[in-house]
């Protein structure tokens, strides 16, 4: 995934595992080529390999290299457990010491439609899973769906929840709306934004002055069409922000909104309850599991509910004090530090 992604969950993810190894524990990561934001600054403690060079075919020697490299380190068996961090099989024929796997979500199984005919990525999961020594599963909704899907017996399979958080500090943005609701993230397939968008309209009818604020890639074109038909040019923006601006938007948000079908956790729910925002969001998933009673919760499939979730948060100041207040509460079930720590008995427990 160091080659594939450039920002993401999953890169994020073993970056602050990999940065909290400690006792005799000790970490090798094989990446040769990559850009992700998250290696390439990181400590000196990591191998962050070079940058994919710019010229045509290029992204296929990387991945070529990068295979090679892998495939040289596994062979060598100079280790004690092997940590994928993506579900390609490659390794299983030339693996010959225990191995840990960590299941992000069941998106793909779930959304089987959303993707091309030719995607190997269920048939590659199941095999990783299935072969694996130990499953991580990073919310208990998680470790239900792969016991549903594969039928695999639940005490091989260890929840460890995610942590939350970053050291990039608070970046003002200027000429921010008065108000304003934020939305995180790809706005594709299971993410449901399309009715997001038709519940933000009908609220922004009484709300006047009212923005919706969208991080990540610019609108698609179908996007823009459905923002023109529904009138909402001027009162809809997307931006990309940093880590620092992102804090920044969390802080001076009305609500966060979180309207997707499935998540496999939901780090964004941390974010804001870190950064003091009230969270609204769907009651499918883990979404309950991880917000717990820190959110205002709606049917992600009823537009109405999304309206009258969102008039609640918007109108209530009371009740913006508790869920915020509640939020911060909660966010003690949660940190870097503890999903390090359970993540390295598990090690323990396979040598």
């Amino acid at each position: 995934m160091f080659e594939l992604q450039r920002f993401g969950g999953i890169t994020r993810y073993f970056i602050e595992l990999m940065s909290r190894l400690s006792g005799n524990l000790e970490f090798s990561n094989s990446i040769v080529f990559n850009d992700n934001f998250y290696l390439r600054n990181a400590d000196s403690t990591f191998s962050k390999g070079f940058k994919i060079p710019f010229f045509r075919g290029a992204g296929r020697l990387s991945t070529i290299v990068n295979r090679l490299k892998s495939e040289l380190d596994i062979y060598k068996g100079s280790y004690d457990v092997f940590h994928p961090t993506y579900y390609h099989p490659y390794f299983l024929k030339r693996l010959h010491k225990p191995y840990v796997v960590t299941v992000h979500d069941m998106i793909h199984e779930r959304f089987r439609d959303a993707y091309s005919p030719g995607d190997p990525t269920c048939e590659y999961k199941e095999r990783v899973i299935r072969n694996a020594d130990k499953i991580i599963a990073i919310s208990k909704n998680t470790k239900k769906d792969i016991v549903d899907f594969y039928g695999i017996d639940e005490h091989k399979i260890q929840v460890v929840y995610h942590g939350y958080g970053n050291s990039s500090g608070i970046s003002k943005i200027a000429d921010l709306p008065r108000r304003y609701i934020l939305f995180v993230g790809q706005r594709n397939r299971y993410k449901n934004f399309n009715r997001l968008l038709h519940a933000f309209a009908i609220v922004r009818k009484k709300v006047s002055d009212l923005q919706l604020i969208c991080t990540g890639s610019d609108f698609t074109l179908q996007e823009r069409i459905l923002i023109n038909s529904l009138k909402m040019n001027d009162a809809i923006r997307s931006m990309f922000v940093t880590d620092s601006q992102l804090n920044y938007l969390y802080q001076k948000a009305v609500c966060f909104v979180y309207p997707s079908l499935y998540e496999g956790f939901g780090i964004p729910i941390l974010e804001a309850f870190s950064e003091k925002c009230p969270v609204v969001l769907s009651d499918a998933s883990c979404f309950p599991e991880i917000a717990l009673d820190g959110g205002i919760y709606f049917n992600p499939h009823q537009i109405d509910s999304i309206v009258d979730a969102l008039f609640k948060i918007i109108t209530d100041d009371n009740l913006r004090r508790k869920k915020i207040a509640r939020g911060s509460e909660i966010l003690n079930n949660y940190s870097w530090d503890k999903m390090a720590m359970e993540t390295m008995s598990i090690y323990r427990e396979l040598v």
